[in-house]
């Protein structure tokens, strides 16, 4: 398996005598999970419309493990699983059939679409549904059996367009969990959303698209830059009980900053990705700390948004 799954090379697309896409590049790796952001119209939809084979560029390439979907479509798309706006499906249909037919169509042999049925279902809550028609479903129970579809083959690569959209709180917990999950079982993900939350909680790459160009690619927590470009990230710590700075610098060690909001609320900011929030967190709780939560302090994604991509109705 190469190591870039899925990789874009300058790719464009006009529709009449517009583009759409503007020398879009970005690659994809096994287990990264990205976010796409940008407002109404800048081409999200497009872009997974292209990588899912609903759409071709107009200049450019794709590479889907290594191989293009627009010579060898079939071979190509076999990883990928997509669930991109609200596809049209005869409201007659059962769910289970829904399921049955795209394993069918995405090459799960015979005797294991059974299985692979139910494991989809099951994953996103839906198992209890299958035997009812796609046109009696809520719209949140309609989008979870979409994303069954969308997962019923075990896809390598995820492509998703508002993922969360009809969900309701509980459902949308459940899902960022299942995303997450796929994301650690090496699923590459691409999520476009309107929802920061769900960013926050699920990627940790953010490519932000501005009138068809990516204009920002850094990651889902960054909160600066140390002198040698390295990305920083910042974390908010809540304790139980008030902790001095002493005992949270002598538990994380040297290269970090603190920001004391109050001496229960404490902003870490250190240089590194994932790994090294996960080794500040253990020093905390091996310390001994009574750590409660650990977040990203808030605005911070938002902000970025519109540093990169501006107001939706700013023309």
């Amino acid at each position: 398996m190469p190591s870039d799954i899925l990789s874009v090379d300058s790719v464009w697309k006009r529709y009449g005598e517009r583009d759409v896409l503007r020398d879009v590049r970005f690659d994809l790796k096994a287990g990264e999970a990205t976010a796409y952001l940008g407002p109404n119209g800048a081409g999200k939809t497009t872009t997974l419309k292209i990588l899912a084979g609903i759409a071709r560029p107009s200049r450019g390439t794709v590479r889907i493990m290594g191989l293009d979907p627009t010579r060898d479509r079939a071979k190509a798309l076999r990883g990928v699983g997509a669930l991109i706006e609200t596809p049209g499906i005869a409201p007659y249909l059962h769910g289970a059939d829904l399921l049955e037919y795209v394993a069918r169509v995405k090459g799960v042999p015979a005797s294991e679409r059974p299985t692979a049925v139910r494991r989809a279902a099951e994953s996103t809550g839906v198992a209890d549904q299958v035997d009812r028609p796609i046109g009696s479903l809520s719209t949140g129970l309609l989008r979870r059996m979409l994303l069954a579809a969308a997962l019923v083959h075990e896809p390598d690569i995820l492509l998703l367009d508002e993922p969360t959209l009809g969900l309701d709180p509980a459902a949308r917990h459940d899902l960022r969990i299942l995303l997450r999950s796929l994301s650690d079982r090496g699923v590459a993900l691409l999520i476009s959303t309107h929802l920061l939350e769900d960013v926050e909680e699920v990627c940790g790459r953010v490519l932000f698209l501005r009138a068809g160009s990516v204009v920002g690619d850094e990651p889902v927590h960054l909160d600066s830059a140390s002198g040698d470009g390295a990305p920083r990230r910042a974390l908010r710590i809540l304790f139980v009980r008030d902790v001095s700075d002493e005992l949270v610098r002598d538990a994380l060690g040297p290269g970090v900053e603190l920001t004391t909001d109050s001496p229960r609320n404490i902003v870490v900011r250190f240089t590194g990705r994932d790994a090294e929030q996960a080794e500040l967190l253990k020093r905390l709780f091996g310390a001994g700390l009574p750590v409660v939560s650990a977040s990203t302090p808030e605005g911070d994604l938002a902000r970025r948004y519109l540093e990169r991509v501006g107001r939706e109705d700013a023309g």
